[in-house]
């Protein structure tokens, strides 16, 4: 036999003079074979270093051993966190995890959703992209995508609207850590708040600026819609969303910014300006990753629980594999971190 060659299970059989299937079994150690036959096998397998196609024996199991994690893009520190965890813990269950790049596009992303489907990987776990839109009824091609494929695949959703979609979601508790936030800023004396960032159509967006304007309220806050700028999520955009807040008259004396990103652009212009940060003004941001600590003034922040939204991810992955399908919704609450962005800012 050519040594060159890559080996497969055939030329095994053949130069045993057996049937394929015979050397399944004895490689596989399932079913009968004669200690004649299993001793010769042996013998080729170890004389032809022969490994199996480990993906090729996983799909005649019925399963591959890998789960998917479609995410919108890499450049942000939200979803890599997010996935770190949920890759540890796949891999000491015994999974692959392959991670797909939305780019935030839902042609490509429904090219994913159908390339998963075609890997028949055992699980799916989608979070952000086209899933965060408000407006999924103008997106019904990629929904309809995500509702095939859990006919076939189960699938975990990052997102609070994933029961209308029949599939098991892991989520935030938003409301809860707005409270908290702004509870601090009435403490500290703020009696103006302004927004920056983010847009209406983005679901999660949306919930975390309604919720905002809503415990402004209920402290004794005031908004003016003047003091909201829309914008995207990188700090580029948030020093943009500052330079247009700061063309108006009168200024709140707190800014809530829809991350952290947004807030560190913001920041940044407003001491370009001579501001004083929390003197002059006061920024928060929402999510708590690393920049939000690595910036100065560091940034007080509703800091997310990564942790316990990976492990709770890949809890439902891993469930769902073994055969439990029920919708289940999981609520991740998130804490208030004290920084000096705000710290020491009492008006």
């Amino acid at each position: 036999m050519d040594s060159e060659k890559k080996i497969t299970i055939y030329d095994i059989a053949r130069e045993a003079g057996v049937s394929a299937s015979q050397v399944s079994r004895a490689i596989s150690g399932r079913g009968y074979v004669s200690e004649e036959t299993q001793a010769k096998i042996s013998e080729l397998v170890e004389k032809y270093n022969y490994r199996p196609n480990a993906v090729a024996r996983n799909l005649q199991r019925g399963q591959s051993n890998t789960v998917g994690f479609l995410i919108p893009h890499v450049y942000q520190e939200y979803f890599p966190l997010v996935y770190s965890v949920f890759e540890r813990e796949m891999t000491e269950k015994g999974y692959v995890t392959v991670v797909f790049n939305g780019k935030s596009t839902p042609a490509d992303e429904i090219k994913n959703l159908n390339l998963l489907e075609e890997l028949r990987v055992d699980a799916v776990v989608i979070i952000g992209g086209s899933l965060d839109f408000a407006d999924w009824e103008s997106r019904k091609d990629y929904v309809e995508a995500i509702k095939r494929l859990s006919r076939n695949i189960p699938c975990i959703l990052g997102n609070e609207r994933a029961g209308t979609l029949s599939c098991s979601g892991v989520y935030v508790n938003i409301d809860r850590g707005v409270d908290d936030l702004v509870r601090h800023l009435a403490e500290l004396g703020h009696k103006t708040m302004g927004i920056l960032g983010g847009f209406r159509t983005v679901h999660p967006s949306f919930r975390l600026q309604e919720s905002l304007k809503k415990s402004g309220k209920k402290y004794g806050l005031e908004f003016r819609p003047e003091w909201q700028v829309f914008s995207s999520y990188n700090s580029h955009d948030g020093a943009e969303a500052m330079r247009k807040l700061l063309q108006q008259k009168e200024l709140p004396t707190a800014v809530c910014c829809i991350n952290d990103e947004i807030a560190v652009g913001a920041m940044g212009v407003a001491m370009d300006m001579g501001m004083r940060i929390p003197e002059d003004i006061a920024f928060t941001g929402y999510d708590g990753v690393d920049l939000s600590r690595e910036f100065r003034p560091q940034l007080t922040t509703i800091q997310m629980d990564f942790e316990t939204m990976g492990k709770k991810l890949a809890e439902l992955a891993y469930n769902s594999i073994k055969g439990d399908r029920t919708i289940t919704e999981v609520i991740v609450d998130p804490t208030v971190v004290l920084r000096h962005s705000t710290e020491g800012g009492k008006k």
